[in-house]
């Protein structure tokens, strides 16, 4: 008797442990994440590594989150495109210059990031004023594999300059493009970050900058050509000495991801982001308070399932 009592036992365990739900097997589940992010004088790499760092803290399935310093957004989308980066925060305009669109067919979207905002700083008394004023000028573009190249060059010669013909280019990371500055190496340097910057808020205590801004025909041309570069305002008082708006352009981006990551996680990741979007605001940058979670980001590149879920979740998507 006994023995039958002890084999029914066994069999009720084995059938118990054959019915758990997918979801109780995935809690059991730790992810190691990478988060693809730029270089280490922008706004990326402290977004993503707060973002990370949050997402450890908060998400029991999430074991690490890493931010790699990288070269911007084109290194960026394609370290996820090919599995080697799990996440990554891209400007939009980079990969549709650097002829991407149709070569990223394992990268979905999240949600938007903040815009990388152009800023053009000159010397305040340089004379330097317009892209015309550029010409015969030694200009810090970024780095080649960066958003901020792709943007600088084609917005250049959308006013009719030719980078290498026109001025010295320079091709450098924003961070020596900002220390060439400083030293007077260089007249123009150029970033596309989210503001308040520490580079330049570092560069307006070093030399009396201007952060140049536009006209709205510059604008307006600009959008026109490129709608991934919309007009931006970099309020007053944004950096030290600037008494007045400065009206530039941003490059509008998203947050990805690679298409194989489990549905759950990246659901988890997108409700716990934006759960928190307040939090990483007043801790780790401001600009995460202009992050936007909303399915039309899938106009760049197709929602991942589990961000659906989550648009589908507080009523956004059907």
């Amino acid at each position: 008797m006994k023995k039958w009592v002890c084999a029914a036992l066994v069999l009720a365990i084995v059938a118990a442990f054959s019915v758990i739900s997918p979801e109780m097997v995935y809690a059991k589940e730790k992810y190691k994440i990478t988060i693809a992010t730029g270089g280490t004088g922008g706004t990326y790499y402290p977004c993503g590594g707060g973002m990370g760092e949050m997402l450890r803290k908060k998400l029991d399935i999430i074991e690490a989150a890493t931010a790699e310093v990288t070269a911007g957004s084109v290194e960026n989308i394609q370290l996820v495109n090919r599995g080697k980066a799990d996440l990554g925060l891209i400007c939009w305009i980079g990969v549709r210059g650097a002829g991407l669109l149709d070569k990223i067919p394992n990268v979905c979207s999240m949600f938007y990031i903040h815009g990388s905002t152009c800023h053009w700083a000159v010397g305040r008394n340089s004379g330097i004023d317009s892209f015309a004023d550029m010409k015969g000028k030694k200009v810090s573009l970024d780095a080649p594999g960066s958003a901020g190249i792709v943007s600088s060059e084609l917005v250049l010669k959308l006013f009719g300059i030719d980078p290498d013909r026109d001025m010295k280019a320079q091709r450098i990371t924003q961070g020596k493009g900002a220390d060439a500055f400083k030293d007077g190496r260089v007249d123009v340097v150029f970033g596309d970050v989210g503001w308040p910057n520490s580079t330049f808020m570092d560069l307006t205590t070093v030399r009396d900058v201007k952060i140049l801004g536009f006209p709205d025909d510059v604008l307006k041309k600009i959008e026109s050509a490129y709608p991934s570069l919309p007009p931006e305002v970099i309020p007053a008082g944004t950096y030290k000495n600037q008494t007045e708006d400065i009206h530039t352009y941003t490059e509008a981006g998203p947050m990805v991801c690679h298409k194989d990551l489990p549905e759950e996680l990246v659901y988890q990741i997108v409700k716990t982001v934006h759960a928190n979007q307040q939090w990483l605001t007043k801790n780790v940058h401001k600009a995460i308070g202009r992050w936007e979670f909303h399915p039309s980001v899938n106009k760049l590149a197709p929602l991942h399932p589990g961000a659906k879920r989550y648009y589908k979740e507080v009523g956004l998507l059907k």
